[in-house]
């Protein structure tokens, strides 16, 4: 994979995104604010890992939504996110586990696409890219059996990750207030690890947040 592809694919989805936002249809969008904070469970595919198991954080974030009529949507949003994943392995033939955590800002941009609303409820679905910026990285492990941790910094993490993003959310309307319920997958698309074998992200979020 060259290096420069993850960058040239961001840099397509926001071209795409600017250009649909500033189409012909732009006076006639509904500009929408949601704030959104959840869980992201996320965990390692790829490279020679065996034994690997998921870890659950806190997130949360906030987006931009251009609605248009017809029912096409564009979203750009920043987000606070931490990735990783639980390892088991061994070190000069000793059991080791531990865990790898990256916290990341995520700028996601994605297509949305606004069903029919019901009664309440409007479900809509999105895709896109999402680029991460590493803001941290530990690594914590122990051997098995050991009430013995060490943490260090993990420098062997890239400094940006690039994820496909998949989705599905919906609003409900609650009184005078929009609610929005959602689950998103976040596929790893570069490698989350400056070595090889590759390695990669993924990632699935539940959020809950409001519109404005």
């Amino acid at each position: 994979m060259q290096p420069n592809i993850p960058n040239k694919a961001f840099c397509a989805g926001i071209f795409l995104f600017l250009m649909m936002a500033f189409s012909s249809e732009f006076s006639h969008a509904q500009f929408k604010a949601v704030i959104q904070i959840g869980m992201n469970g996320s965990s390692f595919r790829g490279g020679n890992l065996e034994n690997t198991s998921p870890i659950v954080r806190f997130g949360g974030g906030a987006a931009l939504r251009y609605e248009y009529p017809s029912g096409f949507e564009f979203e750009a949003g920043v987000n606070y996110v931490t990735k990783g994943s639980g390892l088991e392995g061994k070190y000069q033939e000793i059991p080791i586990e531990g865990t790898s955590e990256i916290t990341y800002i995520e700028v996601p941009i994605l297509i949305g696409y606004r069903f029919r609303q019901t009664s309440r409820f409007s479900p809509r679905i999105v895709a896109g890219p999402a680029m991460a910026f590493k803001t941290d990285a530990q690594i914590r492990f122990n051997a098995v059996g050991s009430n013995i941790e060490q943490q260090e910094d993990d420098l062997t993490v890239e400094d940006k990750d690039l994820g496909i993003v998949l989705g599905a959310d919906v609003n409900a309307k609650f009184g005078s207030e929009i609610l929005n319920f959602g689950i998103r997958t976040t596929f790893g698309y570069s490698n989350a690890r400056t070595a090889k074998p590759e390695i990669f992200n993924t990632s699935v979020s539940m959020m809950m947040g409001i519109v404005f």
